[in-house]
């Protein structure tokens, strides 16, 4: 796997596609820790590490979020 500007946080970096739940990337969505246009990129382990420590952190207001399905790319 060859190294890439990630594109939430622009660092070099190898990436891979990840997968969250439509209600927790609808969660991200609204608190504004990722952009909707980057629901179907791939991203670095630090950006994935923080975006997982986030929703761990705030589960109880995951579960108040209404899912959303989102358009992914094939």
């Amino acid at each position: 796997m060859k190294t890439q500007e990630c594109p939430r946080c622009a660092n070099l970096a190898r990436l891979s596609k990840r997968t969250f739940s439509d209600q927790a990337l609808a969660a991200l969505v609204v608190w504004n820790d990722l952009s909707e246009k980057l629901i179907d990129e791939s991203i670095c382990d630090d950006c994935y590490g923080e975006l997982r420590d986030i929703l761990i952190e705030r589960i109880e207001e995951v579960k108040s979020v209404s899912p959303r399905t989102f358009n992914r790319a094939s």
